[in-house]
């Protein structure tokens, strides 16, 4: 029986951890902060708050040849392409509305306040567009965010300043769920985002096939090319 209680005692702990809410808040503008949260803990974690300047210490510099400074480790990187962002963008809307779906909306977002200010001093016709393309995605997303979180005073601002030249955008958003949620939302995203990768790597196979042939033609046009010039001889 003590195994049991045991068991039931793990069960019972880790349901009540899952009912925790975590979440973060972030500021972004002239400045970026980011403060972490959980539960009724507050950690912020950019900036990083200031530390008590301690004493130096050298260290020894190991033996052996030094490695040279510009040189670094290679980065595998998933380079995406628009294509690849086009085809990912529904997948991931889809994904995030069905996980949004079961998670009852215990998902808060509080604040939502997000000022986008684009500059059309260099392209006016191009921020124009851009100013489109920005409020229609709002109108389309928006409505569905508020249905399925707890979103209780949303304010978006969107304008265009032909006067300036860069983009600015600033605002404060924070969010907070349940830990429970977070694999709701986790396992939601599994499958759509799966079958988006394994398509995006058929695409790419196909692509690299289609070069490697077009390349093996070109490369065969040019040796009958300079084949039938060696027949030819100049007096």
């Amino acid at each position: 029986m003590t195994a049991v209680y045991i068991i039931l005692g793990i069960a019972a702990a880790l349901f009540l951890l899952s009912l925790l809410r975590v979440g973060v808040r972030i500021a972004f503008g002239d400045e970026l902060r980011v403060t972490a949260m959980i539960g009724p803990v507050r950690m912020q974690l950019l900036p990083r708050p200031d530390k008590p300047e301690k004493e130096k210490t050298k260290k020894k510099e190991p033996s052996g040849e030094k490695k040279p400074e510009g040189e670094k480790k290679k980065e595998r990187r998933l380079d995406l392409t628009k294509e690849d962002v086009r085809t990912a963008l529904p997948a991931v809307w889809e994904a995030l509305k069905k996980g949004l779906g079961k998670t009852r909306q215990r998902l808060r977002i509080d604040p939502m306040q997000v000022s986008a200010v684009l500059g059309g001093a260099i392209d006016p016709a191009g921020a124009a567009e851009l100013y489109g393309y920005v409020n229609a995605g709002m109108w389309t997303v928006m409505p569905q965010l508020e249905r399925l979180t707890r979103m209780p005073d949303p304010r978006i601002h969107t304008e265009i300043d032909f006067d300036a030249e860069q983009t600015k955008v600033s605002g404060e958003v924070g969010l907070s769920l349940q830990i429970r949620d977070l694999f709701t939302i986790g396992w939601a995203f599994a499958g759509p985002m799966v079958k988006w990768f394994m398509a995006m790597r058929r695409r790419r196979k196909a692509a690299e096939k289609s070069e490697a042939a077009a390349k093996a033609a070109a490369e065969k046009e040019a040796q009958q090319a300079s084949g039938q010039g060696a027949g030819y001889t100049t007096t």
